[in-house]
């Protein structure tokens, strides 16, 4: 499995986090939550297969399906979709196990083809026909999935600060200093990182938020997506998405491999100082028409870092 290198440093975060923990304590239950729909938006929840999952629409025209990160709920596209409204159906989706969708059955649901179903039922719960996917972060991995599974859906592809399937081991590798969370995700099987993290959501998901340039993500966001992952069962559903990723990134590559790279037009976004040009120039594995796009002073959380370029880059490529 990835990063077993990193495992024995997993003693000095389960201290760091404790030490964290005692200082600060988790949000209350009167915090803000993530479920008010936006202005023009409606919210919705359907079954696939014995997965509940949530969604909000707004806006009307041809259709865009919108995929968050970790740790994130579908708020995390706030900035932009209603501007995407005003010409477009937009569909903001809650991955599962996050906001307000529901539980995979088992772990091996948290695989990035499994989740793409979710996607998949929304679009033709809402009878979208063919439809534009956008997504950040993790997913990115989920939009990729989707895009080699259901390739007649799809007319735009656009992924933010993602690397695609197995590119992201090496990306992880390279940076151990950044990307602690993974090896930490991945450590003991006696779901330790979970025991670390609970009561001291506050400390543990705050960091991420914080991180964000010139404050981009604000105390009432950042109070939002923790309360979020403050209620049960949260916090495992997020790390399993990284411990599912090997078996998870293998089905994707040989998808890939069966059927070839995909032949839409695919957007690959990073910010200056997060993956930046690297998203595009990895994209053209799995994909033949690729523009590369890097957004200007913004790092890992683009979409509120500059959210104002995210939306003319995305206006680009549906304009090819």
């Amino acid at each position: 499995m990835r990063f077993n290198v990193f495992r024995h440093r997993l003693l000095p975060v389960a201290a760091a986090l404790v030490a964290v923990g005692a200082l600060v304590t988790s949000c209350s239950s009167s915090a803000p939550t993530a479920t008010d729909p936006l202005p023009g938006f409606r919210d919705g929840t359907i079954d696939n297969d014995g997965v509940q999952v949530h969604y909000v629409v707004g806006g009307h025209g041809p259709g865009i399906v919108l995929l968050h990160g970790w740790p994130e709920t579908w708020r995390a596209w706030s900035k932009l979709a209603p501007d995407l409204a005003k010409d477009h159906t937009v569909v903001a989706i809650d991955l599962r196990g996050m906001g307000d969708s529901g539980f995979a059955k088992s772990d091996d649901g948290y695989q990035a083809l499994s989740v793409a179903t979710d996607v998949h039922a929304v679009a033709q719960h809402l009878n979208l026909g063919r439809f534009d996917l956008f997504a950040h972060d993790w997913g990115g991995e989920i939009a990729l999935a989707y895009a080699d599974e259901y390739r007649s859906d799809l007319g735009h592809l656009a992924i933010m600060e993602a690397a695609p399937s197995s590119d992201y081991a090496k990306v992880a590798l390279s940076k151990p200093d950044v990307l602690w969370f993974d090896w930490l995700a991945l450590g003991p099987k006696d779901q330790l990182a979970e025991q670390l993290i609970e009561g001291k959501e506050s400390a543990f998901y705050g960091q991420f938020y914080r991180a964000a340039k010139n404050g981009a993500i604000d105390r009432a966001e950042s109070d939002a997506y923790i309360a979020a992952f403050s209620r049960p069962g949260r916090t495992h559903a997020g790390l399993e998405y990284y411990r599912q990723k090997p078996a998870g990134d293998k089905a994707i590559d040989a998808l890939i491999e069966k059927d070839g790279k995909l032949t839409i037009p695919v957007l690959g976004l990073g910010g200056q100082d997060g993956i930046g040009s690297a998203v595009g120039t990895m994209m053209t594995r799995v994909a033949t028409t690729v523009t590369t796009d890097v957004v200007p002073d913004a790092d890992h959380w683009v979409l509120d870092e500059n959210p104002g370029y995210v939306l003319t880059s995305l206006r680009k490529l549906l304009a090819q």
